[in-house]
């Protein structure tokens, strides 16, 4: 009899569904990306600042979890253990683009965005609120990868200090002085942005 089947209508916990993908269950990543997918694709979008970028990462933490299933040794929570995949994963994809864009050109700016909206009120604020957006990139962009994590998981996605200390493997100290300095980075690189 299958262990797997006799399950009822009660939804397999998230514990239980890891040990199913470490024993090569590959049903049990379906519900688990349905569970997470909304989550980390926030964590994720706030930290590669690209659509299509962001659901790379996630397939590929998706293929991570799965193929490293037998590594989570239980005593981590599974949303963390996830979480801390789809930032390295993030961090990854980062430094990829980090090295292609340093040894490419740029193309010319232009009108040629699909993703603004024709509902904003004139051209003079859709200008500004992507200059807005591209100087909020390019400061988050500029931060350390520890100081950007943690500032991501905080105001992105609302976790306590102590869960971020947890999630990346952190002391509480080192995460709190982490944050301090990404808001002071950004700070400063964001001076004179508001009006």
């Amino acid at each position: 009899m299958d262990p797997w089947s006799n399950r009822g209508s009660v939804e397999p916990s998230d514990d239980e569904l890891v040990r199913r993908l470490a024993a090569g269950d590959r049903e049990a990543l379906a519900p688990l990306m349905e569970r997470h997918y909304r989550r980390l694709y926030r964590v994720v979008l706030a930290y590669v600042r690209n659509v299509d970028d962001a659901q790379d990462v996630l397939q590929e933490t998706f293929v991570k979890a799965y193929r490293h299933a037998a590594r989570w040794d239980g005593s981590a929570e599974v949303g963390r253990w996830l979480t801390r995949i789809a930032v390295n994963q993030s961090i990854d994809r980062y430094r990829r683009e980090k090295r292609r864009v340093a040894t490419t050109e740029p193309l010319a700016e232009g009108d040629h965005d699909d993703r603004v909206a024709d509902t904003d009120p004139s051209p003079e604020r859709r200008v500004a609120s992507a200059q807005a957006g591209a100087r909020i990139a390019a400061a988050l962009g500029a931060l350390p990868e520890r100081q950007r994590a943690v500032f991501v998981l905080r105001h992105y996605e609302e976790m306590s200090l102590k869960e971020i200390g947890r999630t990346l493997g952190l002391r509480l100290g080192t995460v709190k002085s982490s944050l301090h300095r990404a808001i002071q980075g950004l700070r400063q690189r964001l001076d004179g942005l508001r009006a």
